[in-house]
């Protein structure tokens, strides 16, 4: 089911690679790379679907020629059915959470790498636009990162203890070192000073900085895509600097309420076989999974977005379609005679 799936997406990916055909140095064969580096995040995300239907066609199959029936009725309990279905929902729990931690994150960092590259004609590892960044009294916008370390168009902007602003600086490139300092070059400062201003060319200047390559990186890679350490470390700088950590907050809760709706789906797949679809036919299966993994990527959506905009806690926003697969599957469980 679940490579179903990927062909299905895949497709609908390829269109939308093809529409950047002719861009810089991006061809025909760089959209397919570029619909096969994102199939392990868009496998991911099918996951939970995946699985909901694999167990209503695995499930269905038995029910369908009264075996199920026959397992209840030399003793095995209802109980015992749904440890031993929840169980296989586990495991594959387990193997999407390796896949969500371990191959998502450098798939998608080498997809959007390739594709800037092509699409820029350029050789630098990475792109970033517009990036801000607290470091203590000072706030450090980069308008471009070569690599962790390299860096273009760095402006500097100074402020007093009480935030009023002391000096503005551009340096025309910047190395980060690993002893936290910065290493400005061509650097032009501005000064303010009550209500004049005066500008100093510097060139060569050196500061201590909280900055981190490691930081830098996280900075130029999608919350979906970077791997569940990397996303606390950020919020835990985004926090102690006063800034939003909303979105990577709702990344992080959102993967792990994925992951778990794996195995609620395998479960959820028990009521649905001994009920109203244990006659019907497979079709009527795959309309019933498709619509219910519709529903629950439509409101993990919605949900993400009340939480940006509305300021819903991101904890909540991300568990509560998982916890309404869990209310569903205990229900249908106990309807089940």
């Amino acid at each position: 089911m679940l490579l179903v799936l990927l062909a299905l997406s895949g497709f609908i990916n390829l269109v939308d690679q093809l529409e950047d055909v002719g861009v810089g140095r991006f061809q025909t064969m760089d959209a397919v790379f570029m619909v096969l580096f994102q199939w392990p995040r868009h496998g991911f995300d099918l996951f939970p679907m995946a699985v909901l239907l694999g167990a209503m066609f695995g499930l269905g199959g038995l029910a369908g020629h009264s075996e199920l029936i026959a397992v209840r009725a030399i003793g095995v309990s209802l109980a015992r059915l749904s440890w031993a279905t929840l169980l296989t929902g586990i495991v594959l729990a387990i193997l999407a959470a390796v896949i969500g931690e371990f191959v998502v994150p450098p798939a998608e960092r080498f997809a959007q790498t390739y594709k800037s590259e092509l699409l820029e004609d350029k050789t630098t590892v990475s792109r970033l636009a517009g990036a801000w960044f607290r470091d203590g009294n000072r706030i450090v916008n980069i308008l471009q990162i070569e690599d962790q370390a390299q860096l273009a168009g760095v402006y500097t902007y100074q402020f007093e203890p009480d935030g009023s602003l002391l000096e503005v600086g551009r340096a025309a490139s910047a190395e980060l070192t690993g002893d936290s300092t910065l290493k400005l070059e061509n650097y032009r400062v501005t000064r303010v000073d009550d209500e004049v201003a005066s500008a100093q060319q510097i060139g060569h200047l050196e500061i201590s900085t909280e900055l981190a390559g490691d930081l830098l990186e996280s900075s130029v890679v999608p919350p979906e895509s970077m791997d569940a350490a990397s996303l606390l470390e950020y919020v835990d700088y985004l926090k102690s600097n006063d800034l939003q950590s909303v979105r990577y907050e709702l990344a992080f809760w959102s993967r792990m309420a994925n992951i778990a709706a794996v195995a609620l789906m395998a479960l959820l797949a028990l009521p649905f076989v001994f009920g109203t679809l244990r006659s019907g036919g497979q079709g009527v299966r795959l309309l019933a999974g498709v619509l219910i993994g519709v529903v629950f990527f439509l409101a993990g959506g919605a949900l993400a977005d009340s939480a940006t905009v509305y300021g819903l806690s991101p904890i909540v926003a991300a568990w509560i379609p998982a916890m309404l697969l869990l209310v569903a599957a205990m229900v249908g469980l106990a309807r089940v005679r």
